[in-house]
């Protein structure tokens, strides 16, 4: 896998500015990204729901007020053993005039879980929650975290989740109720952890970008991000061999370094790729890393990789 990883290096460390190096206040933990000019937001697992904000596009990061400081009446009932305001694996996105927040509610190593939806006439303001979105309970082979949103060409919104259990899982959502709507399916799967599902398009094809194997061990952690891709957002995904993300093929696309461990648990916005990766040099922390998507003449993202 390092001498696929390092042999695709080679094309983006060709064009300029394959990453940015944040400072500032950059703890966080399952990033999200929005981006409006030069004025970037990051939600991130943890109290409240975390928020980052920086004004010079990614270089500086400060710390805002958590979106949540009351917890939703919903959350008890859908996940009776949820702990305070603990919040999970954020998506940020923007849709009919406001921003938009799906997020994750659950208990470690449980798929009693559920998707909630919140929203904010602007991201740096003030938060409302908006509802249960999807739950998975103890007799479901799925665990319903980790959402994404993608936008299709023609419209359509489609939610992506899981983690571990059964794998990943597709649906449409109603563009007015941002709820599920049509079939739910399963588009990847494997036995040894699959996680925090992105899709993005770029030219002809669906990517389906996903996190492998355990995080949340500091410098222990074996997180790596894998890609495979579609002509269509419903699948089927398949890496660069041609084997399906159902049968758990999947192409390498960011994986440790000396310093940096198990990067993962990313979001695609434009040419960007956000991710946390824990940091040897202190602490084993999990902090804010950014890399530049490139792309090879047949069509496969490739990011510098961690130091």
């Amino acid at each position: 896998m390092r001498a696929l990883v390092a042999a695709l290096l080679a094309l983006c460390l060709a064009a300029p500015a394959c990453a940015v190096e944040p400072a500032g206040d950059t703890g966080a933990h399952d990033p999200t990204l929005l981006i409006q000019g030069d004025h970037w937001l990051v939600f991130t697992t943890g109290r409240g729901l975390q928020r980052l904000e920086s004004t010079d596009a990614g270089k500086t990061w400060r710390r805002l007020a958590p979106a949540f400081t009351e917890i939703p009446a919903w959350w008890a009932d859908a996940v009776p053993e949820h702990k305070g305001l603990d919040v999970w694996a954020p998506k940020l996105f923007e849709h009919r005039g406001r921003t938009w927040a799906l997020y994750s509610i659950s208990t470690f190593g449980k798929n009693r879980s559920a998707i909630g939806l919140a929203s904010s006439d602007k991201p740096d303001g003030e938060w409302h929650d908006e509802g249960l979105v999807v739950q998975s309970t103890a007799a479901d082979n799925f665990n319903a975290i980790d959402p994404d949103l993608f936008v299709d060409n023609d419209g359509k919104l489609w939610l992506s989740y899981g983690s571990f259990w059964g794998g990943i899982r597709l649906t449409e959502l109603s563009a007015a109720t941002l709820r599920p709507i049509g079939e739910t399916r399963f588009i990847a799967r494997r036995k040894g952890g699959i996680e925090a599902p992105t899709i993005a398009r770029h030219g002809d094809w669906v990517y389906l970008f996903a996190s492998y194997d355990p995080c949340c061990k500091g410098v222990a952690s074996t997180y790596n991000v894998r890609v495979g891709r579609a002509r269509s957002v419903t699948g089927p995904y398949l890496d660069r061999d041609g084997k399906d993300m159902l049968d758990a093929g999947a192409t390498p696309l960011l994986i440790s370094g000396a310093r940096w461990k198990g990067p993962g648990h990313q979001d695609v916005v434009g040419d960007w790729l956000v991710h946390h990766a824990y940091d040897s040099e202190r602490g084993g922390k999990p902090h804010l890393r950014f890399k530049r998507l490139s792309w090879t003449d047949d069509g496969w993202p490739v990011v510098a990789q961690e130091e």
